[in-house]
């Protein structure tokens, strides 16, 4: 017969990352939950990461002293409704365009308290509540199936937040990346930002990037419609050495444009 600690490993191994909530729906008991938790530590088949929140590891690992858990692995499976976001998103696609030790972490809307962040073998973690009933795609990372925005969504979000992107300037670099998008994805999800801005933007980024990812005109004239009249800064707060991109009424960082033309 199982033990415990050999039931729970059977049921959680497969996702790597296991919070208490989950142990606990699975035995339905306080004690035994504390139990099963207390022996996976100690018999080294688990690495403590925060409270309530477990690596569970796999056979080969079980024997070393020290295992490095994939942040990306981390990120998104920390919580029941969380996925990768922003510029760790673009991680999970390789296009990154520089380095960093800060992963993005979306929440469901659902979920009532936003995790403070914290810090994790070097790595800091910083928690978003946002909508992930759209844009949502899955991605396999060393075996476990991780949750992730998707292209489409990617780049609506770092229009909108290019401070989740570490920059306007690192966003568009990391965008560069993307050979293709889904065009009809794409335009589906403008109906979940309210903002009309976000048709100005749009439309500017796709018209940079018209003949790589093959936009059609007649998309470029349906986003030109609906944009505002008054003039937007791309970047907010950003005053100064701006260019204005007429079509869009957009005012464009002098440094965006330096960018492009490298």
């Amino acid at each position: 017969m199982p033990t415990i600690i050999e039931d729970i490993l059977k049921r959680f191994q497969h996702q790597g990352i296991v919070t208490r909530k989950e142990i606990m729906a699975k035995l339905g008991d306080q004690v035994k939950t504390t139990t099963a938790v207390k022996g996976l530590l100690e018999n080294r088949k688990a690495l403590f990461i925060k409270k309530g929140l477990y690596y569970l590891k796999s056979p080969d690992e079980w024997y070393r002293d020290y295992v490095e858990i994939n942040p990306l692995l981390l990120a998104g499976r920390m919580h029941p409704k969380s996925v990768v976001g922003y510029h760790a998103a673009l991680k999970c696609y390789g296009t990154a365009y520089s380095e960093s030790n800060l992963f993005q972490v979306a929440l469901d809307n659902s979920v009532r308290r936003v995790s403070k962040p914290f810090e994790f073998q070097n790595v800091r973690y910083q928690f978003y509540k946002a909508d992930l009933s759209f844009g949502i795609v899955s991605s396999v990372l060393d075996k476990f199936k991780i949750k992730h925005f998707s292209r489409e969504r990617i780049l609506l979000e770092g229009l909108m937040f290019p401070e989740r992107f570490l920059g306007i300037g690192e966003f568009l670099q990391s965008i560069d990346g993307f050979t293709w998008l889904d065009l009809d994805a794409l335009l589906n999800m403008i109906n979940h930002y309210p903002n009309t801005t976000i048709y100005m933007r749009l439309g500017w980024l796709l018209e940079c990037n018209k003949k790589k990812w093959s936009v059609d005109e007649k998309i470029l004239k349906k986003l030109e419609k609906k944009r505002p009249e008054s003039r937007l800064m791309l970047v907010k707060n950003q005053t100064r050495n701006n260019y204005l991109v007429k079509r869009w009424s957009l005012m464009v960082p002098k440094t965006v444009n330096e960018l492009s033309e490298a």
